[in-house]
């Protein structure tokens, strides 16, 4: 158990540094700049700040900030109690549970810090078509949630399969 937690707090910390890391490139590097091609007609680096959550929603509303810090620590606790139920392919919930903590952290802490969070990478179909600004916390978020599901969804077959096992017994063979 104790290296269980050992190895998801290394996974959390290199989530969070990574995701401040590239922030603070973004604010120095890009901030007041115009948009960096990466893959010209599809991936911009260019800075942004959002104030509110996913695609901008709660921009408006007062003490958003607030709302968000504790919406993302509720969603640590309840993506924990998940994990924790997990007994098929742990490593890979664990896995699941850091990028989760670690992404929910790194944009809790531009809250704290600056009171929005700081997005620069840019997807877009020849700037017709534009994703969302979004930043290596959101990946981690998206990524931890995707590993997630399929955790969980492998364990409700597995558990279904038991069940299924349990309620069967042995049949007996018909003679020709």
């Amino acid at each position: 158990m104790k290296n269980r937690i050992i190895a998801i707090a290394i996974l959390v910390v290199a989530t969070l540094a990574a995701d401040q890391l590239t922030k603070v490139w973004a604010r120095s590097s890009l901030k007041g700049q115009p948009a960096v091609e990466v893959v010209p007609g599809y991936l911009d680096l260019e800075y942004h700040e959002n104030p509110g959550s996913a695609f901008g929603l709660l921009r408006n509303v007062p003490g958003a900030r607030f709302i968000l810090i504790g919406v993302a620590v509720v969603a640590i606790v309840v993506v924990w109690r998940m994990v924790a139920q997990v007994t098929h392919r742990r490593r890979t919930g664990d896995v699941a549970f850091a990028l989760v903590v670690g992404g929910a952290l790194g944009n809790v802490v531009d809250r704290i810090h600056i009171g929005r969070v700081v997005d620069f990478i840019l997807m877009h179909f020849h700037r017709k078509y534009v994703w969302p600004a979004y930043n290596v916390a959101d990946v981690a978020l998206v990524v931890g949630v995707g590993l997630l599901i399929l955790v969980l969804g492998r364990r409700q077959e597995g558990q279904a399969r038991q069940s299924g096992a349990k309620g069967k017994g042995k049949k007996k063979k018909k003679k020709k």
